[in-house]
């Protein structure tokens, strides 16, 4: 099997613990490290995940720190973009939640970073009723 793909996981409410504990349970990812701005919510996904994960309360030393391959971003919209281009640009993959970025200007960006670095992104959304 290929070595696993190093995530950072930023955001660790609802969406950000649903992706972080899909990834924990796949072989092909390695949880490097859990972001989020607010210590209950990190604290409270690491224990979920069975401790011992880098947590932290700032990104850009996360991204620093951990050298990711792959960045999930589920913080407020208003991160989007930003996180994603110093993600895409720092030679990560991204996923994104909805909405990639809070202007079509940023959203531009966010792509033609991706298109540069030659990487993957990917915008997560999920539809009203599933099957």
């Amino acid at each position: 099997m290929a070595k696993a793909l190093r995530v950072l996981v930023v955001g660790c409410g609802n969406m950000g613990a649903s992706h972080a504990l899909a990834y924990d349970q796949l072989e092909q990812y390695e949880i490097v490290g859990l972001v989020s701005r607010q210590p209950d919510s990190r604290n409270a996904l690491d224990e979920r995940l069975g401790g011992g994960h880098q947590l932290f309360d700032n990104y850009q030393q996360a991204l620093e720190t951990t050298s990711p391959n792959v960045v999930s971003i589920n913080s407020y919209p208003d991160t989007h973009a930003e996180f994603a281009i110093r993600a895409l640009e720092s030679g990560a993959h991204v996923f994104v939640e909805k909405p990639m970025a809070t202007t079509v200007e940023s959203c531009c960006q966010v792509v033609q970073a991706a298109r540069t670095a030659n990487r993957k992104l990917v915008v997560g959304y999920i539809l009203r009723h599933h099957p």
